[in-house]
C-alpha cells in the first residue's frame, strides 16, 4: 500500500464519518481555541505596552538611582551604596550612567539630554525663549503650571478625551513659572499617564465592566515624571533668583547622592531589575543597597507584573492542554472500537498492522490539523473582534494613558512561543493517541477476535 492509498484511505473516513470529525473538532477546537485566544489576546497587550511606552526613548530606559533609602525600608542601618557603586552596578548590567541627575524648579524637574528623549518633543527648541527651560510636563506639574485641576475619573471615555485635549493645548508652546519663579516652555508632555492608572478601559468608561478589565488593571500606565530637555542655554534659565541656581537644578543633598542613567532596551532593563542592587518603588527584593525611580520608558516593574501573569496564562494553557489531551486519547479509543469492522476489513484485503497504523496516524494527522486550523481561526476572529469592537476606547487610551498625540490601528493580537507550542502540541497528538491505540489496532486483537 503506497502513502497516496493511506492518504486515500485515511481522507475517505474523514468524509465517511464527517459529522463524527466534526464534533471532535468543534469540542476540541474550543478548547484549544481558548488556550490560543489567552494567549494571542495577552501578547497582543503585551506588544501593545512596550511600543507605546517605548516611543518617546527611542526604546531607552531612564533611570534615577540614588542612594538613599528613606521610606523604602524599616531597618534605618540598612546600609547605602556610595555614588561609585551605584555607577559600578549599572554599568555591570549594561547602563550608561549619564551623570549626576540635575533637578529644576519647584517641582523637582530633572534634566535631561535632549537626544535621550526627542521622540516625545512637540516643539522646535528654537523657538523656546532663552530665560525659560524647555520642559516636558506631567499631568502633576502640568495642573500645577494651570492652577486648574482636571476630573480624575470620568463616566465618559470622550469627556476624559476633551479634557486630555484641553490640558494638552493650555500647554504645549506656552510659557509658565512656578511658584518659586522658575520660567518653563512647554515643548510637548513627559511619557506618561493623564489620570489613568492602569490598561483598564473601567479608567476611561466608569461604567465599562468588561471581562478582560480584570487582567488589564494589573499593567499600570506610566505614573510620568516632568523632564527639563537640556538645550545647553541652562546658564540663562530664569529661576527664583532669574540666574542659575545650583540648589535647585541639583540632586545632591548632604545626605544622599543622585545619577541618572539609561538602558539601551527594556531586556537589559530587566535583568538590571532583577539582579541588580537597585531598589524600585513597587517591588519589594531583599539585601536592595539603593532606589531607584524609572523616569521613562518600559518600566521594568511593569515587565515583571507583565511575566508573572504570563506564567499564570501557561499554567492555565497548561490544564486545559491536558483536559483536552484525555478527552482526545479517550476519542479516539472509542473511534477505533467503533472502527473494529473496518479494520477487520483491512486486514481480510490483506493489509499488514503497519499499513492499518499508518492509516490511522494520517488519519488523526488530519483530524487534528483541522481541528488545529478551526482552534486558530476561532481564537484569531475572537481576539480581532475584540480589538475592532473597542478600537475608539484603544485609541483614547493610547492617548490619556501614554501621552500619545496619534496611533496607528491598535490591534491587540500577536502571536507568541505558547501559540506555537500549543499548535506543535495539537499535531503530536496523532502519534501518542496512534501508539495509545496500538493494541486495537494491531493483527493479534483481530486474531483473538
Amino acid at each position: 500500500m503506497k502513502l497516496k492509498d493511506v492518504l486515500h484511505i485515511s481522507t475517505k473516513n474523514i468524509r465517511i464519518h464527517l459529522k463524527r470529525n466534526l464534533l471532535i473538532m468543534a469540542v476540541m477546537g474550543i478548547i484549544f481555541g481558548l488556550v490560543l485566544t489567552i494567549n494571542l489576546w495577552f501578547q497582543g497587550v503585551t506588544n501593545y505596552y512596550i511600543e507605546l511606552t517605548s516611543r518617546a526613548t527611542d526604546g531607552r530606559v531612564i533611570v534615577e538611582a540614588t542612594n538613599s533609602m528613606e521610606g523604602m525600608v524599616i531597618d534605618e542601618e540598612q546600609p547605602q551604596a556610595t555614588r561609585q557603586e551605584m555607577i559600578a552596578d549599572i554599568e555591570a548590567y549594561g547602563g550608561k550612567v549619564l551623570g549626576e541627575a540635575e533637578k529644576f524648579g519647584a517641582f523637582g524637574s530633572i534634566v535631561l539630554p535632549e537626544d535621550i528623549v526627542k521622540n516625545a518633543i512637540e516643539v522646535d527648541l528654537s523657538k523656546v525663549p532663552i530665560d525659560a527651560a524647555p520642559v516636558l510636563v506631567s499631568s502633576f506639574l502640568g495642573e500645577q503650571l494651570l492652577g486648574k485641576n482636571f476630573p480624575a475619573e470620568s463616566t465618559s471615555a470622550i469627556k476624559k478625551q476633551k479634557d486630555y485635549e484641553e490640558f494638552r493645548n493650555s500647554l504645549i508652546g506656552k510659557t509658565f513659572t512656578d511658584t518659586q519663579g522658575a520660567k518653563y516652555y512647554v515643548v510637548g508632555l513627559t511619557p506618561g499617564s493623564f489620570h489613568v492608572h492602569n490598561l483598564s478601559l473601567q479608567q476611561l468608561e466608569k461604567n465599562n465592566h468588561n471581562l478582560l478589565n480584570s487582567v488589564l488593571r494589573f499593567i499600570s500606565t506610566p505614573a510620568g515624571t516632568p523632564i527639563i530637555v537640556d538645550n545647553g542655554e541652562s546658564a540663562t534659565w530664569q529661576t527664583r533668583d532669574n540666574a542659575l541656581n545650583d540648589v535647585s537644578l541639583s540632586a545632591i543633598s548632604d545626605k544622599s547622592d543622585s545619577i541618572a542613567a539609561f538602558f539601551d532596551n527594556n531586556q537589559t532593563a530587566y535583568v538590571y531589575f532583577k539582579n541588580g542592587q537597585g531598589q524600585f518603588a513597587d517591588t519589594a527584593f531583599s539585601n536592595r543597597t539603593y532606589s531607584v525611580d524609572v523616569i521613562a520608558g518600559t518600566s521594568p516593574e511593569v515587565q515583571y507584573i507583565i511575566n508573572i501573569l504570563q506564567t499564570v496564562i501557561n499554567i492555565i494553557s497548561a490544564t486545559l492542554g491536558l483536559i483536552a489531551t484525555i478527552i482526545v486519547i479517550f476519542t479516539t479509543i472509542r473511534l477505533t472500537d467503533q472502527d473494529k469492522s473496518t479494520i477487520a476489513l483491512y486486514y481480510s484485503l490483506g493489509a499488514t498492522a503497519k499499513q492499518i497504523h499508518s492509516i490511522y496516524l494520517c488519519y488523526f494527522f488530519m483530524l487534528m490539523l483541522e481541528t488545529a486550523l478551526f482552534a486558530f481561526s476561532l481564537a484569531s476572529v475572537i481576539v480581532l473582534t475584540f480589538s475592532f469592537l473597542n478600537q475608539e476606547l484603544l485609541h483614547i487610551q493610547a492617548a490619556v494613558g501614554f501621552s500619545q498625540t496619534s496611533a496607528p490601528q491598535i490591534i491587540f493580537y500577536a502571536t507568541n512561543i505558547t501559540v506555537l507550542i500549543t499548535i506543535i502540541y495539537m499535531l503530536l497528538m496523532a502519534p501518542l493517541c496512534t501508539l495509545i491505540n496500538h493494541k486495537r489496532l494491531s493483527t493479534a486483537t483481530f486474531k483473538k477476535a
